[in-house]
């Protein structure tokens, strides 16, 4: 009895020890797949996360008279070979940009009055006016004696493409270029109501893959909306402008003055309101000249209906 009853136990053990590294193996497995399914959710859960909005605030109207120009970087490496700058001046005071064939630059003038001085030509300018000088000019920017002068400057930095698409259009280095914004041409697009104006601050082709325009509308309204994986693009919220901006499921608000960067290739659009007022600027990056083509979908009003 002893032996068999040794020989049951030995068998018991042995079909113990056998389950035991069966349990342990199935376990292994099952945490395995626990843990690659943890993975993958945690990986749609990242997907599907709203994005994250970058947006700063332009303080203008602040530097007062006798005071140095103050230079301040926005929105940093948000935009691959962009580089924008606030530069905000004091009355009378004065800032020298220099001369640089790398850049392309468009100072979009934000507040006050002043002059943007090229090659020693000075062009008078005053908030909302847009100005493009050919690439290569020595530029100073200059406030008035009795005004502030606040310049949002966007900063190209020019790739041989560019370089070429520049020679393909002399006639936009012949001079500079300089409008006010209320008096640039009107179109339509798709993805905004009947009672919208859009115009254009900045065509094609004069900065290469770039282009510039506003949006204004009351509401209720909206900009519905719509993708561009082809550019980059900021916001600029002018006077009044209270809107939200929706991106991807994900929303933020746009004030006066402030800066946003819609996220790359994102869905997004903008609504505003009853009783409020959408009046934005935007600024298209593109990566390559091929995407311009997004611009077809901006329509030209008739002449009749310009400005």
């Amino acid at each position: 009895m002893g032996a068999a009853t040794g020989l049951i136990e030995n068998r018991g053990k042995g079909m113990f020890d056998k389950r035991v590294r069966t349990d342990d193996s199935v376990t292994s497995l099952v945490l395995r797949l626990a843990c690659g399914l943890a993975i993958l959710a945690c990986g749609a859960l990242a997907a599907d996360a709203p994005p994250a909005f970058v947006k700063v605030t332009l303080e203008t109207g602040k530097v007062a008279s006798g005071s140095a120009a103050v230079v301040k970087d926005v929105l940093v490496g948000e935009v691959p070979g962009i580089r924008a700058s606030l530069i905000s001046l004091g009355p009378g005071g004065r800032h020298v940009e220099g001369r640089s064939n790398a850049e392309d630059k468009v100072y979009l003038v934000l507040e006050g009055r002043g002059a943007v001085v090229a090659d020693g030509a000075p062009l008078s300018v005053e908030r909302q006016t847009i100005v493009r000088l050919p690439v290569g000019s020595d530029t100073e920017l200059a406030a008035a004696a009795s005004s502030t002068l606040d310049v949002l400057v966007l900063r190209h930095a020019l790739s041989d493409e560019d370089r070429v698409d520049l020679a393909a259009h002399p006639e936009n280095q012949a001079g500079p270029y300089v409008r006010k914004f209320s008096e640039c041409p009107t179109y339509g697009e798709a993805i905004k109501s009947a009672k919208t104006t859009s115009r254009t601050l900045l065509p094609k082709n004069i900065v290469p893959r770039m282009s510039i325009g506003t949006v204004e509308t009351a509401g209720p309204d909206r900009v519905a909306l719509h993708a561009h994986p082809m550019l980059e693009q900021f916001f600029l919220g002018l006077d009044g402008n209270d809107i939200v901006v929706h991106a991807d499921g994900g929303q933020t608000t746009l004030g006066a003055n402030e800066l946003l960067h819609i996220p790359l290739g994102s869905s997004h659009g903008a609504e505003v309101a009853e009783g409020k007022k959408l009046h934005y600027v935007w600024m298209d990056f593109f990566r390559d000249r091929e995407g311009l083509r997004w611009l077809e979908t901006h329509k030209p009003n008739e002449p009749a209906k310009q400005p």
